[in-house]
C-alpha cells in the first residue's frame, strides 16, 4: 500500500518534467514555432510567415533558467532557439515575445 500512494505522488511529477509551458506574444505577426519534442524539448523553431524581418526573444525561467536568447528571422525562413535546462528536472516555463525587426538607419 506504501509504494502505490508513493507511485500516485512520482508519477504526476515525472510526466512533468522536462516539459516546457511556452507562452507566446507574437504581436499580430503570421509565425509558427515547434517543438523539437514536446514532452521534452531542447530547442523551439520559429517559421516567419510573414514578409517583415522579425525578432523574437526568449525568457526562460523556472528550472535550469538561463539568459535571454534572440534570433533574427527573415521572411520566409526559420529560426531554432536552444532551450536551457539538463531537461529531466522540474518542469520549464519560457515567454516568446516576437516583433517586427525595426529597419536599419
Amino acid at each position: 500500500m506504501k509504494y502505490l500512494a508513493l507511485l500516485a505522488i512520482l508519477l504526476p511529477a515525472y510526466a512533468s518534467a522536462g516539459k516546457l509551458d511556452l507562452k507566446e506574444d507574437f504581436g499580430g505577426l503570421d509565425l509558427a514555432v515547434t517543438m523539437s519534442s514536446a514532452s521534452n524539448p531542447e530547442s523551439i523553431k520559429i517559421a516567419n510567415k510573414t514578409t517583415k524581418v522579425v525578432s523574437c526573444t526568449g525568457n526562460f525561467t523556472g528550472a535550469d533558467a538561463g539568459a535571454p536568447k534572440t534570433v533574427s528571422i527573415n521572411p520566409g525562413k526559420s529560426a531554432t532557439m536552444r532551450v536551457p535546462g539538463n531537461y529531466t528536472d522540474m518542469p520549464r516555463v519560457a515567454e516568446l515575445k516576437c516583433a517586427e525587426k525595426p529597419a536599419k538607419k
